[in-house]
């Protein structure tokens, strides 16, 4: 019987490769918001009444964006909300620009209309509100939304725990946030790290201190990693993937990455030519992708509902 059955477990035993499920907005907006959260965030009881017509301004004006939002925690201020705005870069690669804000909440009336200029280019009122302090430090949220999905409550709480316990004994560079639905409960614990826009998956807490301790450790990828926002391509992402399990962290410091895919004219699949500069010399990579078959499963906890996901096998050609 499903509801006792928890999605992300089934999941995780399925052998479903969770790489290429991250979401692809050009935006994401990370919103503050008191808990206790309704299963849909703007039906809470203390969802901000100026912001209940954002989603569908943003709707209407086909703005790409993702919404998530965070609780309150020591970070926050009284009396303002914070909000973060992580916006794509020119490159696919490259990492979001990142903008924090913290309105007075006398001045909540005026986001809607404020966010909508600057991402279209209008104008920059809203960066009156701006935070640089924190420009360097990573944001990590991680679903918690226990009202949405159990795993999620149950997982993503205590990875949420142990990754402040390790940022706060080591001093590091990070924030994490308890956040509500991001898409992807039955891979719970997950979670989104801004402004590098990874989204991670189905992870292990023997793992946090690999994720956060990046000068010490390597994280090892396997399937946790489930792809960058900013690729416009599932099968460039999948590729990326690759790449990311063999190089971990140092991976993110390797400039002109690019890629180009066509289809192989002498075998099934596509082939990803894969470029990227590594000690000033351009190093080319050429995989070959296939699929092979789809493994379903449920969504969610307590869901009828099964999930079709293409499994692909990515091998590279020497």
């Amino acid at each position: 019987m499903t509801q006792h059955v928890e999605c992300s477990q089934i999941t995780k035993y399925s052998n479903e490769k969770i790489i290429g499920t991250a979401a692809n907005y050009d935006i994401q907006l990370s919103i503050e918001l008191e808990e206790p959260w309704d299963a849909i965030p703007v039906k809470s009881n203390k969802y901000p009444e100026e912001f209940k017509l954002l989603p569908s301004i943003l709707a209407k004006n086909k703005i790409n964006v993702g919404i998530n939002y965070f609780s309150k925690n020591e970070h926050c201020e009284n009396n303002f909300t914070k909000i973060f705005i992580f916006k794509k870069s020119f490159s696919e690669f490259n990492f979001y620009e990142k903008i924090e804000l913290s309105i007075p909440h006398s001045q909540l009336n005026l986001f809607s209309n404020y966010c909508l200029d600057y991402l279209q280019n209008k104008n920059s009122n809203l960066l009156e509100w701006s935070i640089k302090s924190n420009s360097s430090t990573k944001e990590i949220f991680i679903c918690v939304h226990s009202n949405r999905d159990q795993c999620c409550g149950k997982y993503g709480f205590t990875l949420f725990q142990k990754f402040n316990e390790i940022i706060h004994q080591n001093n590091l560079n990070f924030r994490v946030w308890k956040s509500s639905h991001i898409g992807g409960h039955r891979y719970a614990p997950t979670f989104f790290e801004a402004p590098s826009m990874r989204w991670y998956g189905l992870f292990d807490l023997n793992l946090a201190e690999d994720f956060l301790l990046r000068d010490k450790n390597k994280l090892f990828v396997n399937n946790n990693y489930r792809g960058m926002s900013g690729l416009n391509n599932k099968i460039a992402s999948l590729v990326e993937g690759e790449l990311f399990k063999q190089y971990s962290w140092e991976w993110e410091s390797f400039s002109n990455k690019n890629y180009e895919i066509v289809t192989n004219p002498e075998k099934e699949g596509l082939l990803v030519y894969f470029y990227y500069n590594l000690n000033k010399e351009t190093i080319k990579r050429i995989f070959q992708v296939i699929e092979t078959n789809s493994i379903e499963n449920i969504s969610s906890c307590g869901s009828a509902e099964k999930k079709l996901t293409k499994q692909y096998l990515i091998t590279e050609i020497i």
